[in-house]
């Protein structure tokens, strides 16, 4: 591949990753204002077990489509810094350089994190559905 050709991955590469990054963000906030607005109805005052039932089910659900969403973008994102981060080592840009980013810490991913409001979302509505069957 010659080098222009190799500069306009990269800058597609480039432009993925911050796009899939963009991404998580809007999807991580989609969620919480959808599990906020789920989380006040089920705590208003004139909703019936039966309601509750539903609300929380529908919680669960939207819960599991965001963590396969959010997962899905996960790997699109990490696939394309990989791609820029070759590439750039290939072209000798430093932009993705070790000694250029912040040191990586797995556990305080973007990913990890959106993955993990994902499920405790879907772990609150488990615990509210059994505690309103059960109890």
């Amino acid at each position: 591949m010659d080098q222009e050709n190799t500069k306009q991955e990269f800058r597609s590469a480039e432009e993925l990753h911050r796009f899939e990054a963009s991404m998580m963000l809007g999807q991580t906030a989609v969620y919480l204002v959808g599990s906020g607005t789920l989380v006040n109805a089920f705590h208003g005052r004139d909703v019936s077990d039966f309601t509750r039932i539903g609300i929380g089910l529908f919680g669960i659900v939207l819960s599991l489509v965001f963590f396969l969403i959010t997962r899905r973008c996960g790997l699109n994102l990490r696939g394309a810094r990989r791609r820029a981060e070759e590439l750039g080592s290939e072209l000798g840009f430093k932009l993705y350089s070790p000694e250029y980013r912040a040191p990586r810490n797995r556990l305080f991913v973007g990913r990890n994190m959106t993955t993990g409001i994902c499920l405790a979302g879907g772990f609150y509505w488990l615990v509210v559905l059994l505690n309103l069957v059960l109890g």
